[in-house]
């Protein structure tokens, strides 16, 4: 897949180590792709890579010949609105043409009055920015968001098992599990230092690959800031990836500081990283050696609440040290020893939110590994989306069947540094001292967590009938076939169509997120609501089937373009200013109803895991995150019942009742076409 340096073979040949050039105080330093984030570090980026050997400058090599993200055209934008809440006009009882005549004179006066000006600063404001969206969305849809981000912004997935025929020792042994998930972490991060990753190209389109700047050595963390206009909100703060070469390992509610390289910066033998694994498991068998502090559980409280401890911990200079530590640190482990999850739904929870008490929710990246060596990752949402978090799983799953768990494990029992384990730091206890007023917050804090976790239930739709290899067949879009699956059970279920996201990846401009892609179209509303219709013949019925499906595809390529409408809407919006009389449209209850996301959903894929998930968005609806794999669909189902009414079982009921149907129907179109002909 990519270029990475082995642990053993240059542990002893690094030429000039990082740690003899002369140190200088910390700065912030711009990312050599001036993507507008700065990180902190003693000496930039590229003067420890010009010292590496085996650096090649690949993976940011494209970000220059990346186009800017473009401001949409107004009347395009308003045609496809008017287009998009067709369905929604259709569906009502009465006066359907009334409204959306109503709906046509709002943007008639909207593009005659204030649209255009609107347009124009916004065109204005995009002059000069390669991705006009990118400060704003940032801020706006996440770190201005006050909600706790576990459950509602941040996603997991779960790691397959091992294959058990050539990895049980392996998968079954917690530390051999996280040993192995570390040696895979630290060469990709490795990968990264030499920029070895080659840029991601889709069908010869290159990808934004800023994400991987990023991902490691970072975190969230309230703003205190008193000189910041913006200290209202949430940031972000970087690290170098080159001077802090150590991890937070996470045990029982303690944090550990533990390094993963040696002091010349090469990564450290396997041998030496289990070591230390069992050294902190062994630790907290002390009570005399843990605080069993428990302030991860502060991280998961809404943003403001956590902004209040946040400034009473760093009060104290231990505990503003010790957060500092975590947010240094190349990534976190959490050792969820006492949890043995079997059920897809156990482990979904564990790696989506765990009790709580063993995360520290603010960290982009945590990976989790229970006592019976399940493992998975969670994945803070702020300054990053799915996809690159999962190459970055995909690889480290890869490189896990790649292991000859008997060499690996005889080189665990190797003795032939204890040299070197001698000389490094064992792993550090990152202490905390607490005053009353955090003791007790930690306590409500935990009873506030378990209390909001168990208002969301979590049900796994795990379909093995067919996939992707299935779908393609009928010349069919995997992702629009899976997206007329859940409108077709969701109708089944409703009786009515409901406003349904999907995120659509526009990372092929530079600094690029997501747009929205509106699932429910005249040509689904027409497909669901004659589905069940018996006069209609199975030709019909296939026919409107493959219609809503091109209209899905179609939107989602226009998203994924640029070209969709709630993110120029989201732009006009803020052009918005004091002395602006608010356009009538932007307050009209069926414009917001049409983006108030009921249904929410979105696809990663991956072969090698068993589950993949979020929250709903809004507390009446749904969350379904889905994987379109070759052989095999799984759903993961989201929701409040006390809120929404909305049972999670029936929905799985629904979507398989809904994928048969649709499958067989297919089958059996498909038979008749071979049998006329013959």
């Amino acid at each position: 897949m990519f270029k990475s340096r082995t642990t053993t073979s240059l542990f002893w040949k690094r030429s000039t180590p990082f740690t003899s050039m002369t140190r200088k105080s910390s700065t912030l330093h711009q990312f050599n792709t001036q993507n507008g984030e700065k990180y902190i570090a003693s000496r930039p980026n590229n003067e420890y890579q010009s010292q590496r050997p085996t650096f090649v400058g690949e993976t940011f090599s494209l970000q220059n010949e990346l186009p800017s993200l473009p401001v949409p055209n107004l009347k395009n934008t308003l045609d496809k609105y008017l287009t998009s809440i067709k369905p929604y006009v259709l569906s009502l009882p009465t006066d359907a043409q009334l409204e959306y005549n109503k709906q046509v004179k709002l943007c008639q006066d909207f593009s005659n009055q204030l649209g255009p000006v609107l347009q124009a600063r916004l065109e204005d404001y995009a002059k000069d920015k390669r991705n006009w969206m990118s400060q704003w969305w940032d801020s706006q849809a996440y770190l201005n968001y006050n909600d706790p981000v576990v459950p509602y912004v941040s996603y997991f997935y779960n790691h397959a098992p091992l294959n058990s025929t050539t990895h049980s020792l392996i998968e079954n042994d917690p530390l051999l599990k996280s040993t192995a998930l570390i040696q895979s972490i630290i060469k990709f991060i490795e990968s990264i230092k030499d920029e070895a990753l080659p840029p991601e190209v889709i069908r010869s389109t290159p990808f934004c690959m800023n994400s991987f700047h990023l991902m490691f050595n970072s975190s969230r963390l309230p703003n205190i800031d008193t000189k910041s206009n913006n200290n209202d909100i949430d940031t972000n703060v970087f690290y170098s990836l080159f001077e802090n070469n150590f991890i937070t390992v996470a045990h029982k509610g303690n944090f550990y500081k533990m390094f993963t390289h040696s002091k010349d910066g090469v990564p450290l033998p396997i041998n030496v990283i289990y070591t230390q694994l069992a050294e902190i498991v062994k630790s907290t068998l002390n009570n005399n050696t843990t605080t069993n502090s428990g302030v991860g559980v502060l991280t998961s409280l809404p943003r403001d609440q956590w902004k209040s401890q946040y400034i009473e911990l760093i009060k104290n200079p231990l505990s503003k040290s010790s957060l500092e530590t975590i947010h240094k640190s190349s990534f976190m482990l959490c050792l969820d020893m006492d949890k043995n999850p079997i059920t897809i739904e156990e482990k979904s929870r564990n790696s989506w939110h765990g009790d709580g008490i063993n995360r520290f929710f603010d960290k982009p990246l945590q990976f989790m590994v229970t006592g019976n060596g399940k493992s998975g990752f969670l994945g803070e949402h702020s300054k990053m989306d799915g996809t690159p978090t999962l190459f970055l799983n995909t690889f480290i799953c890869q490189d896990l069947l790649k292991l000859n768990q008997l060499e690996f494990i005889k080189e665990i029992n190797n003795n032939s540094n204890n040299n070197l384990q001698a000389e490094l730091p064992k792993p550090e206890l990152l202490k905390f001292t607490l005053s009353p007023t955090s003791q007790n917050a930690i306590i409500d804090a935990k009873k506030t967590f378990d209390q909001l976790m168990n208002e969301h239930d979590l049900n796994v739709w795990n379909y093995h009938k067919y996939g992707k290899n299935f779908i393609k067949q009928f010349k069919l879009s995997p992702d629009s076939y899976i997206q007329q699956i859940i409108q077709l059970a969701m109708f089944k279920y409703l009786g009515k169509q409901f406003p349904t996201y999907e995120a659509a990846s526009t990372r092929r401009f530079f600094k690029g997120r997501t747009e929205t892609g509106r699932s429910v179209t005249k040509e689904s509303f027409e497909f669901v609501s004659n589905w069940s219709n018996p006069t209609l013949s199975l030709n019909d019925k296939i026919d409107l089937l493959k219609k809503s499906v091109t209209a899905h595809s179609n939107y989602l390529k226009n998203a994924a373009n640029g070209e969709g409408i709630d993110r120029h809407f989201f732009g006009l919006k803020n052009m918005l200013t004091d002395q602006d009389k608010r356009p009538e449209l932007f307050d009209d209850p069926l414009f917001n109803y049409s983006s108030t996301w009921f249904i929410s959903t979105s696809q990663l894929s991956g072969e090698f895991f068993d589950g993949y998930g979020w929250s709903q968005v809004n507390d009446a609806g749904v969350g379904l995150a889905y994987m379109v794999n070759k052989d095999w669909l799984n759903i993961n189902i989201v929701n409040k019942p006390g809120k929404s009414g909305l049972d999670g079982k029936k929905i799985r009921y629904y979507l398989t009742e809904a994928a048969d149907e649709i499958a067989n129907a297919l089958i059996e179109s498909q038979r008749t076409a071979v049998k006329a002909k013959l």
